[in-house]
């Protein structure tokens, strides 16, 4: 087994295999492209309440492409990393070969993003051989912000062809036009619907319609 002597150890950790080291963050672990190795990683949940519940997540925690170097061994075409997270049991491989960057990429909602401190034991070995180059452990941490946000609903009107309603006819070809209301959520289209009935039209009443700001010429919605 292999042993990094390049910085300060953050500890001991005995495992059945025998001692691995908690090396420095800041010569092994995870970073974006060629950025330095990082220690934190945060993700943002958006709660929303009201007319349009959900929730939205963000941060470099919860969908960024991440890549593990270890400065000490070089990254080669022969090389893989075993990623294993002592907490959560997660575990994943990847080429190391990317000179400069090290693995191929990952995000951390593969690897563990749950809050706080998170013990990574890698393994550096060659692909055809299976020999271990490198084993060692490095931390990373998690942390989670949160926000409430209250989203009222718009609702929209809008008329369709009730006549022969599968062949999406055109309003200007209708005598039957329902007129719906539907949920609007953050500008998108739902499918909770008020229906408002259905008008039977003549033809040439139609231009009445287009001057209440509908369009006569609008293919119908399914």
């Amino acid at each position: 087994m292999k042993y990094i002597w390049t910085g300060i150890t953050l500890g001991l950790l005995t495992l059945a295999v025998g001692t691995l080291k908690v090396v420095a963050s800041s010569e092994v672990g995870i970073h974006i492209e060629f950025s330095d190795i990082k220690d934190t990683f945060s993700r943002h949940i958006v709660k929303y309440i009201g007319d349009c519940p959900g929730e939205y997540r963000s941060g470099i925690a919860e969908d960024g492409d991440l890549r593990f170097i270890s400065r000490t061994t070089e990254p080669d075409k022969p090389l893989k990393v075993r990623l294993t997270n002592l907490r959560s049991g997660k575990r994943i491989e990847r080429d190391y070969k990317k000179i400069g960057l090290g693995s191929n990429d990952f995000t951390l909602t593969q690897l563990g993003n749950s809050r706080g401190s998170h013990e990574i034991e890698y393994v550096i070995y060659d692909k055809d051989t299976k020999e271990s180059i490198e084993t060692e452990i490095f931390i990373y941490n998690v942390t989670v912000s949160q926000e409430t946000k209250r989203i009222n609903a718009n609702w929209k009107i809008e008329l369709y062809c009730v006549d022969d309603y599968a062949y999406k006819k055109k309003l200007n070809e209708c005598r039957n036009i329902g007129i719906r209301q539907v949920k609007y959520c953050n500008g998108s289209r739902t499918n909770d619907i008020r229906d408002r009935g259905v008008v039977n039209l003549d033809l040439d009443l139609l231009p009445a319609i287009n001057r209440l700001g509908f369009e006569a010429q609008a293919e119908i919605a399914v």
